[in-house]
């Protein structure tokens, strides 16, 4: 059974930093409401023929497609693992206090 069609953004990691970024369509971003979006098949397949091209070895590591759905008028990740990234928060809630040392 074939695939029904998402809309998809491209992300990757930022060659010196490392955070996730998004493509708007002229620049890479850290904000994912800022990503261009593909809405058709022939656009998904553009910016995926994009996204392996060494055009981007220079700026960012590893370029791949996500995607996304456009329910709240912003792209969001249909994924869990996505959304994490887009989130750029940690998952766990860090230690309010310093340990303190064994004795």
């Amino acid at each position: 059974m074939p695939k029904t069609f998402s809309p998809a953004v491209m992300t990757a990691n930022d060659l010196l930093e490392g955070d996730a970024v998004w493509w708007t369509g002229a620049a890479w971003s850290r904000d994912l409401a800022a990503a261009q979006v593909a809405e058709t098949p022939d656009a998904v397949e553009a910016l995926s023929a994009f996204a392996s091209s060494a055009a981007l070895e220079a700026q960012v590591v590893g370029p791949y497609l996500v995607d996304v759905t456009l329910a709240s008028g912003a792209p969001f990740p249909t994924v869990r693992r996505e959304a994490i990234r887009a989130d750029r928060e940690p998952t766990f809630a860090y230690a309010p206090e310093p340990l303190e040392k064994a004795a």
